[in-house]
């Protein structure tokens, strides 16, 4: 027994958009039907979509940060007597310090630092000669205090920065000099504050090379907005179509950084070769709420025009050499219903006319008709009983091309569903990574557009950005 191919099911999948109407209505050509009406009513403006919400928590550890300031405030070092002259003056003569802790908390979006050192000095009296000391054995080790605060936000640019950075430095024990027992602590101050300096320098540098967005942001918004196919023949396609994308307010905690990316898209599902999308470059960055979680509606559309060329093709090849033959098909929208025309030659020259109300089943996940009717029109009175005669040919080309005449969605939601999670499991920057999933999908609606058949699916779930 020979396998479809995967164009030949995708082929399949939109004659069956058909065959239900086609299979149900030729039965009822038998007596059972119901004539249709010849007014086709307007087809219902479709209720406004909502738009699809990723909201990407990011976390950010400030572990770079910590390595940058231990790097500029090593746990231990000196100056020599070169350098001591020039932060202390020319009594300086050496400096030593040991760094007992080194503290970096986030709150909101304020970083506080407390560097907490332990030092000794010796100065030279100004006339020259003898050399006094502190700290040195016996003496315990004076104790310095080194602080900061600073804020951060958002630059347009997509980096973190600081701002309002406020520098603070406690000596809680005094350096006094064994010689003359001079008070040597303003001179030591000077040396500790030029340390705090180095070390704010280093923090003002590495927060923007800690979190630089821009990349990720570009990656994941071009991303986006390619076509995606969701199925092997390359015959429906998921199509994101990002609106904007904003990043919410710093909010820390401990030592890791917190906010995160919001998009809002308007995704559809669309039939047919694969859809011609300008590119839009990454537009200026927003602020916005904090959120969190995937809600991404989607519109699945079904063209009745790809729907009637495909389905007239698989048609005629199918009824080719029998007594009745499809020779086109025509789908419209008419009011919450949809109207199949078959025209047809052989036994019977005319057009079978059938309108049906198509419904979503949920246990069999497929797309069928509710409240069937028909109509045969012809030059020749006789078709009305050839069309009963013609109705088992009809009926068992259908079923041989549908499998029962039936649309089968699930395959459809299930290929939206991962490639939105394949969306959201992957690098975006050599730093930054995305990762993911969809946990509940469900048909929200069923409407017929002037055009098309119009399925609507609510895709939810979870995702986070980390920048490592």
């Amino acid at each position: 027994m020979s396998v479809p191919s995967p164009r030949a099911r995708a082929r399949r999948s939109l004659v069956a958009l058909v065959a239900p109407l086609v299979v149900l209505g030729t039965v009822s050509c038998g007596g059972g039907g119901r004539p249709a009406t010849a007014v086709l009513a307007p087809t219902p403006t479709l209720p406004p979509l909502e738009p699809a919400v990723l909201a990407l928590p990011i976390t950010i550890q400030t572990s770079a940060v910590v390595a940058a300031i231990e790097k500029a405030l090593p746990r231990a070092d000196s100056l020599d007597r070169a350098r001591c002259l020039t932060l202390g003056g020319v009594v300086c003569h050496q400096y030593a310090y040991r760094r007992d802790t080194l503290q970096l908390r986030v709150t909101g979006d304020r970083v506080d630092m407390l560097a907490r050192l332990r030092y000794r000095g010796r100065v030279a009296l100004p006339t020259g000669g003898s050399v006094g000391s502190c700290g040195f054995a016996p003496e315990p080790m004076p104790r310095a205090e080194l602080r900061f605060t600073t804020s951060l936000y958002w630059r347009s640019d997509w980096r973190l920065a600081t701002r309002a950075t406020q520098l603070t430095s406690a000596m809680p024990d005094p350096c006094q000099v064994t010689l003359l027992r001079v008070d040597a602590t303003p001179l030591m101050k000077r040396i500790v504050d030029w340390q705090l300096g180095r070390a704010v320098s280093q923090v003002d540098s590495a927060f923007p090379a800690l979190a630089d967005l821009r990349a990720a942001a570009d990656s994941m918004w071009r991303q986006l907005q390619a076509p995606v196919p969701v199925d092997s023949a390359g015959t429906a396609w998921l199509l994101m179509s990002p609106e904007s994308v904003a990043l919410a307010p710093i909010e820390g905690r401990g030592t890791a950084i917190h906010s995160g990316v919001t998009l809002v898209a308007r995704p559809r599902i669309v039939s047919g070769p694969r859809p011609q999308v300008a590119v839009r470059p990454l537009p200026p960055l927003a602020l916005a709420r904090p959120a969190s979680g995937l809600r991404v509606p989607v519109q699945i559309e079904l063209p009745f025009a790809e729907i009637a060329r495909q389905s007239a093709a698989l048609l005629a090849q199918e009824t080719a050499g029998q007594p009745l033959r499809v020779t086109g098909v025509e789908v419209v929208g008419a009011g919450d219903s949809a109207l199949v025309r078959l025209n047809m030659e052989g036994r019977m020259n005319g057009a079978l006319t059938l309108v049906g109300r198509p419904r979503y089943d949920e246990t069999s996940r497929t797309l069928m008709f509710d409240d069937l009717h028909y109509s045969v029109e012809s030059r020749d009175r006789m078709t009305r009983l050839k069309a009963t005669l013609g109705a088992p040919l009809i009926k068992r080309a259908i079923d041989q091309a549908t499998g029962g005449g039936k649309l089968a969605l699930g395959p459809q939601l299930d290929a939206a569903r991962m490639q939105l999670t394949q969306q959201m499991n992957r690098a975006l920057a050599p730093d930054v990574a995305v990762g993911g999933g969809v946990r509940s999908l469900r048909v929200t609606g069923l409407h017929t557009s002037p055009t098309a058949f119009v399925v609507r699916v609510l895709l939810e779930g979870d995702a986070g950005l980390w920048a490592r």
